[in-house]
């Protein structure tokens, strides 16, 4: 059970603080942890709604790229623009984080 939860606190911080530091970055009006997680929910459910809605996957991407800078632009008060700057800076940010996580894990020998 507790790794369960640890699992979950970290996938929330994972995603939570790159939100809070790139919306700080564009000077978004709304930094905090619950802006960003707020912006979580929002982005899972549009992804999700979007993929399911249509198969083409370009017009999937554009539109859940569309949609992703209004969530952000809505929680974070901030413009659409700065709003799709901080859904650029996140994604950059947790492509890293996953990385790192990923060269930790073959560092320790999970897998083998």
């Amino acid at each position: 059970m507790f790794t369960v939860l640890l699992s979950l606190a970290f996938l929330v911080a994972i995603l939570t603080f790159p939100i809070m530091f790139a919306a700080r970055l564009v000077g978004a009006e709304k930094t905090g942890f619950g802006s960003a997680l707020l912006s979580v929910f929002l982005l899972t459910v549009l992804s999700t709604a979007v993929s399911h809605m249509i198969s083409n996957q370009f017009l999937s991407f554009l539109i859940g790229a569309a949609g992703g800078a209004l969530v952000f632009s809505m929680t974070l008060g901030t413009t659409f623009w700065k709003g799709l700057a901080v859904s650029i800076i996140f994604n950059v940010l947790v492509f890293i984080c996953l990385l790192v996580l990923a060269g930790v894990l073959i560092g320790a020998g999970v897998g083998k």
